[in-house]
């Protein structure tokens, strides 16, 4: 049984598809843009800033199980509504969701801590709850980048071997 008849004047046309094929055919299209691969890596979160790292993490790479993993099961995000003139909160079902909404429309998203103290940094006691202040700037796309503080409370809550947010209010500043 012959594939090809002896004319073979449309080989070469095949076989140059079938290279184009092999070559493109190894590429995912839904694949995630990886960017600094490597450079940036998730931690076991077994110290206060191993949890930091990995929450900048999520938000870099837009990574809503990774940053839904920062979050203990009873967090509550404080803030100051502007337009009602009151503080407002929110819980963790809430915060996923808005948090999510976020990642989804931005192609970019940076978020960087400023100066967080090394007793912060390596704070590793489970069962104690710590609460810090810490400066962020945060870029969405191209824009200016939002400047602003956190305050959290984290902890490493029995039986789990992760450091997780309690809670974490919002001090923003629009310099």
């Amino acid at each position: 049984m012959r594939i090809f008849s002896k004319n073979t004047r449309g080989l070469p046309v095949i076989l140059t598809i079938a290279a184009i094929a092999g070559i493109t055919g190894c590429l995912n299209p839904f694949a995630p843009i990886e960017g600094d691969v490597g450079k940036k890596i998730w931690t076991d979160q077994s110290t206060v800033g191993e949890l930091l790292d990995n929450f900048a993490l999520a938000y870099d790479y837009r990574d809503s199980l990774h940053y839904a993993d920062c979050l203990h099961k009873t967090f509550e995000f404080r803030y100051y509504d502007v337009n009602a003139g009151h503080s407002d909160r929110w819980f963790r079902e809430t915060d996923l969701k808005a948090t999510g909404g976020m990642f989804h429309a931005f192609d970019r998203i940076d978020l960087e801590w400023n100066s967080v103290p090394d007793t912060v940094r390596k704070f590793s006691a489970p069962g104690d709850t710590l609460d810090f202040l810490v400066g962020f700037n945060l870029t969405f796309g191209n824009e200016v980048p939002l400047m602003g503080y956190a305050r959290f409370s984290v902890s490493m809550v029995k039986p789990d071997t992760l450091f997780r947010i309690l809670a974490w209010r919002d001090d923003f500043i629009n310099e």
